[in-house]
């Protein structure tokens, strides 16, 4: 049973490192071949390539807040992500299921209260 199971996981291990592996290596197998061209052009070396100058440094610093509305996006998402399955692969033992996942939202609503009451989620 284990070894079955080591072996399922290998195999999508394998699967996962190749599957960006291979266009790379193709990609690089092309450019020693010179069948991919290789021209330089200052277009491409630009920050954005949209066509549009970028106005001061590429470097600029942003505020932390929308990494902060970020990370908050993330955390409802991944609580969706947690959500499904639960209730696809629980469907005999509803109750409990729902009591668990009340459990994990209500945890995630503290979390909201808390940051809404410390003002976090303001512009200042």
């Amino acid at each position: 049973m284990i070894p079955e199971v080591f072996g399922r996981v290998g195999i999508l291990f394998l699967l996962a490192l190749s599957f960006p592996m291979l266009p790379i290596m193709v990609s690089y197998l092309l450019y020693r071949l010179k069948v991919r061209p290789e021209v330089p052009n200052p277009v491409k070396y630009a920050t954005y390539e949209c066509g549009v100058e970028a106005e001061g440094s590429s470097w600029g610093q942003f505020n932390a807040r929308y990494y902060l509305f970020a990370l908050g996006f993330v955390i409802f998402d991944v609580e969706v992500i947690f959500l499904y399955p639960w209730a696809v692969e629980h469907q005999q033992m509803m109750f409990g299921v729902i009591w668990k996942a009340l459990l994990f939202i209500g945890i995630l609503v503290l979390g909201l209260v808390y940051a809404w009451r410390n003002r976090a989620l303001e512009w200042r």
